[in-house]
């Protein structure tokens, strides 16, 4: 872990995509090896994800920040039009919210959620919704404590690479999500 380091939030660009591609696997590799099987983690690759990225910075409704740590992408955080059919009109996805493990537990993903908020709530979302593996007790743990509620009755449950794995969706409305990231 890094103690409290500058780190310095912006739009993404299509040059960022191959260390947003590197944090991704790195965080992956890092907070699933309990979850899911190694030979899957590390079948994940960077140059797949960076192809990855770079269409859907150039081509998809989808915006991104990253964070910006020693001259380097250090965490980014993806969002859009939420996927979900089952929800309320005006909703927001969070679809990925990434450290590089280095800089978790020193404030650096606060920050990288804080600046996220500030930029969704520009575009006056109903809700703030994100989907999270049951199992991932760490992310939850940052969920909450932003102000996510878990959403009753959507915990579902999908395989991925030979595991079976539960996910909840948690939601908010931007003015929880506002106390809840920035408390008074």
């Amino acid at each position: 872990m890094i103690e409290r380091v500058p780190v310095t939030v912006r739009w993404a660009s299509l040059d960022d995509a191959a260390g947003i591609a590197r944090v991704h696997v790195r965080a992956w590799r890092v907070a699933y090896r309990d979850i899911l099987l190694w030979d899957y983690l590390e079948s994940l690759s960077v140059t797949q994800q960076k192809r990855l990225w770079q269409d859907r910075l150039m081509h998809g409704e989808t915006r991104v920040v990253v964070a910006e740590g020693d001259g380097r992408v250090v965490g980014f955080c993806a969002w859009g039009p939420c996927r979900d059919t089952d929800t309320v009109p005006h909703q927001i996805e969070i679809y990925t919210l990434y450290l590089d493990p280095a800089y978790w537990s020193c404030g650096v993903g606060r920050h990288l959620w804080q600046h996220a908020l500030t930029e969704i709530r520009q575009d006056s979302p109903s809700h703030i919704s994100l989907w999270v593996l049951t199992a991932n007790e760490r992310a939850l743990r940052f969920y909450r404590a932003a102000g996510f509620a878990c959403d009753p009755g959507s915990q579902t449950s999908f395989e991925l690479g030979g595991v079976t794995l539960g996910e909840v969706r948690l939601v908010g409305t931007p003015e929880e999500l506002w106390r809840g990231s920035f408390p008074a």
